[in-house]
């Protein structure tokens, strides 16, 4: 197949900055959807194919004001199943994942997870958040974590260097004297119709756990503030427009809005503490030998008895390595 001339499409060759506000995160992804679409440039997107439509890329600005409420979940913007998006949740907080990463024996697998690279930086992050309080200097810019490895991200062996790059705590006073917890991310470059409702899901449940584990540690209640997320590359893929029907996609979202779309996060995830007994029973059985991702039919077979079956409690709350005294051999490579 040969490149079709696009250069008609390109306009000035420059990346556009677009900024987004919401009140929640499906009208956050409905908003960011149109946004790219109408305004981001036409370019080759990640992995384009020889013969596609250029893509839709933006540089992109996207404040959620208040992150917890519903709806979150935006139909044309999610893909995972209910236990797919836990999965995906219980990755990103609480690590259950992290032995995925490729080996010798398993090149096939991930050259990274997030979790990995963020939990042994969270107990310094708090106790920095800690000190700053108790210099009453409430407003620290330095609680950051980072994402990134240059040595292992930045050679050419790693073909799927990580899209996430940072994330920073902001704790802001209100009017009312109350204190807000902002979180703010950082992001390479995504995929705006396929992983960034569901990235910002587990984002936000994350950033739950952290106003947590910080009220905890200060003895005052703090709460959710804005979320908000960076992306350098938020881009719609060509192939999307050659196979997925995305321009007739946007012009319906226009007309009909983000409202009938939408669905609240419980109710899109149905019984959590079932999701949860069965990925665990997933994970033993995979330490078993059983394989990976068994579905509850073959782990009934195995023996899993789900009316007495659970999964750690440390699932509902902050991961106990975040309590940890922090420990500057942890963040040696």
């Amino acid at each position: 197949m040969e490149e079709k001339n696009q250069d008609y499409l390109r306009g000035n060759g420059k990346i556009p900055i677009i900024s987004v506000e919401a009140e929640n995160l499906a009208e956050a992804t409905h908003k960011a959807l149109i946004a790219c679409h109408d305004y981001g440039a036409r370019a080759e997107t990640p992995k384009h194919k020889l013969g596609a439509t250029l893509g839709y890329d933006a540089d992109m600005l996207i404040k959620v004001n208040n992150p917890d409420s519903d709806p979150k979940v935006y139909f044309p913007g999610i893909h995972d199943d209910g236990r797919g998006l836990m999965q995906y949740i219980l990755e990103v907080t609480h690590g259950i994942h992290n032995h995925w990463k490729k080996t010798e024996e398993n090149p096939e697998r991930w050259g990274y997870t997030y979790n990995e690279r963020f939990v042994n930086q969270l107990p310094f992050v708090f106790k920095r958040i800690k000190e700053d309080f108790n210099k009453k200097q409430y407003f620290g810019r330095s609680s950051q974590y980072t994402i990134w490895r240059a040595e292992e991200d930045i050679i050419p062996e790693q073909e799927d260097p990580p899209c996430w790059q940072r994330g920073q705590i902001r704790i802001l006073k209100d009017e009312k004297g109350e204190y807000a917890l902002n979180y703010q991310t950082d992001w390479r470059s995504r995929d705006l119709l396929k992983a960034w409702n569901e990235n910002n899901i587990a984002q936000i449940e994350l950033m739950k756990l952290f106003a947590a584990k910080i009220s905890n540690m200060m003895g005052f209640p703090i709460k959710l503030g804005a979320y908000i997320d960076h992306s350098s590359s938020l881009h719609l893929y060509g192939l999307y427009i050659d196979r997925d029907s995305l321009e007739e996609k946007i012009k319906r979202m226009k007309e009909e809005g983000y409202e009938n779309k939408s669905m609240g996060l419980e109710d899109y995830l149905g019984e959590t503490s079932e999701l949860k007994k069965l990925i665990a029973a997933q994970l033993d059985a995979e330490k078993k030998g059983y394989g990976l991702n068994q579905p509850k039919p073959r782990l009934e077979e195995l023996g899993y008895d789900f009316e007495k079956f659970n999964y750690p409690l440390e699932w509902n709350t902050w991961p106990k390595e975040w309590d940890v005294v922090p420990d500057k051999k942890l963040l040696q490579r």
